[in-house]
C-alpha cells in the first residue's frame, strides 16, 4: 500500500507535509487526450488540498476520498478546457499575466510580504504564476462560451420576482452609535456626561476603545438578530440612547440613529440582483452542457487501483 507522510505542526494547528520518493511516482493515474498527471504529481496535490487540516481531518477517508474525486474532477475540467483553448486559438499574452501579478502584487506593502504569502501557502512564485495563468484562461474560455448566452428580458425577470418574491424581503435594521469602555464606572460616568447634554459621538472619539471609536462611534446598520448586545435596539425609537449593557468586550451605551422595518424589495429595487441570477444561471447550463459534450467525446485513463492506494499518515514533527 502507497504510503505519503504528512507532519503536523501542533503550535500552528496546521499541517506540513512531506512526500517521500517512490519508484511508482511517474506512473501515470490519469490521461485525458494524452495530458498527463502522475502518481507524484496527483500526491503532491493531496498534501496541498489537505494541509489546513488537522491530524485526524487528514486521514478521515471521507474527506480524503472528496480531495482525490476534486483532483480527478478538476485535472480532467482543466484538460478538456486547454483542448479547447488550443482548437479556438484562445491564449493569455505575455502581458497580460505580468499586468495581472503586478496588480496583485500592489496588494502587498512589499515584495517580502508577498512572497511571505505564497510560502505560507505552500507555493513557489512559478507555481502560483501558473496557477493564475489557468486562472485567466479559463476566463478567457468562458467568455467565448458564454458570447451565445443572451442576458434575460424583463419579462423573465418579471416572472422570476413574482416566483420568488418571498426571497426578496430585507431584514429589519438599527443604525447604531455607540461609547464602549472597559469598567462600570467609566460607563457611568459617560452617562453623566451625556446627561450633562455632551455628544456621544464626541465622547466616543475620546473614550470608546472600540475600533469605531475615533469616527464618532459609528456602528452602521446592523440586523436584528446578528447581535445581543444591540437587540435591545429593535425595540427603541430613533434618537433615544440605551442603558449601560454589559458585555464579553466591556460596557456600551448606544444611540439608535435610524431604525428600517421589515420590507419586500421592489421589483424595480431587485431588478439587478435578478438579472445577474438568470444570466449565471444560463451561463452555468451553458459550462456544463459543453462540459458534457466535450466528456463524450474525450479519451479518459483513470488508474483507480492506484489512486485508491494512495493513503495519508500523519505524525508529529
Amino acid at each position: 500500500m502507497v504510503r505519503f507522510v504528512f507532519a503536523v505542526s501542533v503550535i500552528l494547528l496546521s499541517l506540513g507535509c512531506t512526500r517521500s520518493k517512490f519508484n511508482f511516482s511517474e506512473k501515470t493515474v490519469l490521461d485525458v487526450n494524452g495530458s498527463k498527471l502522475t502518481a507524484g504529481h496527483f500526491a503532491d496535490k493531496m498534501i496541498v488540498l489537505l494541509k489546513d487540516q488537522d491530524a485526524l481531518g487528514a486521514k478521515d477517508p471521507k474527506t480524503v476520498n472528496l480531495v482525490k474525486k476534486k483532483i480527478v474532477n478538476d485535472f480532467i475540467t482543466k484538460s478538456l478546457a486547454e483542448d479547447y483553448a488550443r482548437a479556438n486559438s484562445i491564449i493569455v499574452k505575455a502581458e497580460e499575466l505580468e499586468g495581472e501579478i503586478t496588480k496583485i502584487q500592489r496588494n502587498y506593502p512589499d515584495d517580502f510580504a508577498f512572497r511571505e504569502a505564497l510560502a505560507e501557502q505552500n507555493l513557489t512564485f512559478k507555481k502560483w504564476r501558473d496557477e493564475l495563468h489557468d486562472t485567466l484562461l479559463q476566463k478567457k474560455i468562458e467568455g467565448d462560451l458564454f458570447k451565445t448566452v443572451k442576458h434575460p428580458t424583463e419579462a423573465e425577470v418579471q416572472s422570476y420576482y413574482y416566483k420568488n418574491k418571498e426571497t426578496f424581503t430585507s431584514v429589519e435594521m438599527a443604525e447604531i452609535q455607540q461609547v464602549l469602555v472597559a469598567t462600570e464606572s467609566d460607563a457611568k460616568r459617560i452617562e453623566q456626561e451625556l446627561k450633562k447634554g455632551k455628544r456621544l459621538s464626541d465622547l466616543a472619539k475620546e473614550f470608546s476603545i472600540s475600533p469605531e471609536g475615533p469616527s464618532g462611534g459609528k456602528v452602521g446598520w446592523i440586523e436584528k438578530g446578528s447581535s445581543d448586545v444591540f437587540e435591545a435596539a429593535f425595540h427603541m425609537k430613533p434618537g433615544t440612547r440605551s442603558p449601560i449593557v454589559k458585555s464579553a468586550f466591556g460596557y456600551h451605551i448606544f444611540l439608535v440613529s435610524g431604525r428600517k422595518p421589515t420590507r419586500t424589495l421592489s421589483f424595480k429595487e431587485a431588478q439587478p440582483k435578478i438579472q445577474r441570477i438568470l444570466l449565471e444561471n444560463s451561463q452555468s447550463s451553458t459550462y456544463l452542457a459543453w462540459l458534457e459534450s466535450q466528456l463524450r467525446k474525450a479519451r479518459v485513463f483513470k488508474d483507480q487501483e492506484l489512486i485508491d492506494g494512495l493513503i495519508v499518515e500523519t505524525k508529529g514533527e
